[in-house]
């Protein structure tokens, strides 16, 4: 059973669940199975679902020889390319899947300041405060205009893609069953296809986040994920901009 945030008052339509149920549905993922999703006080929810009996990748990573450790990878590799198959449809608003319209998103990517932005009711309008908030930052640097920094805008050139968002040695269990299974879909959406790379790179920068420091690690998030080198480059050159409340 776990316990997530949301912030719907008045229907049961909990982001988490709804992801888990399409993955479980559309993918070969294993994930939990949802039973039930309660509503409960402070506008919690209670999604009962399945236990997954086994042990975390933060747990039993420091045992697996480098082969192993490549072989897991492969493996989520193949995940994260299932979840890019699950496109968003024109006109549905980039962030958590939900019935409602569009969603306070989470996000990794939006810096440590504040993880969370919007809602924005369409990727347009996501794309658009990127750019916005790249100016401000790079304003606030003083960046000359003819700069060539000042040219790149946010890559919004493919569909928006179900993300997990949270791909970490502690969000992963080897079960008892050898699978691995993916869990904790709490920050998971519709979002850029790299977004996925840039979330697993910055939890990655943080061991207690992460559940490991381990080099071969970061270094197998790109084959992972796909390497997105350009665009984790642009948010770091834009980054002043996502301080701003």
């Amino acid at each position: 059973m776990k316990i997530p945030r949301d912030t719907q008052e008045d229907t049961i339509d909990c982001v988490e669940a709804n992801a888990l149920r399409l993955v479980s549905s559309k993918t070969t993922i294993p994930v939990p199975r949802v039973h039930r999703v309660v509503k409960g006080i402070y506008y919690d929810f209670l999604i009962v679902m399945d236990y997954i009996k086994g042990q975390t990748l933060a747990e039993v990573w420091p045992t697996f020889s480098v082969w192993r450790k490549i072989s897991v990878a492969f493996t989520l590799r193949r995940y994260v390319r299932q979840l890019r198959r699950l496109k968003a449809s024109p006109t549905t608003p980039p962030g958590p899947l939900s019935v409602q319209g569009p969603q306070i998103c989470e996000s990794p990517v939006f810096g440590q300041v504040k993880s969370s932005r919007g809602p924005f009711a369409s990727y347009s309008e996501f794309s658009t405060w990127f750019n916005k908030r790249c100016k401000m930052g790079l304003d606030a640097r003083r960046v000359p205009e003819d700069h060539p920094t000042r040219k790149k805008k946010f890559d919004d050139s493919e569909p928006l893609v179900l993300s997990h968002q949270d791909i970490n040695l502690r969000n992963i269990i080897l079960g008892d069953d050898g699978r691995l299974w993916l869990v904790d879909w709490g920050w998971s959406g519709y979002y850029p296809p790299w977004f996925e790379f840039v979330a697993t790179q910055r939890q990655a920068e943080n061991p207690i986040i992460s559940g490991t420091d381990d080099e071969l690690w970061k270094s197998l998030i790109p084959f992972i994920c796909g390497p997105y080198f350009a665009q984790i480059k642009w948010l770091e050159d834009m980054s002043w901009g996502l301080y701003f409340a």
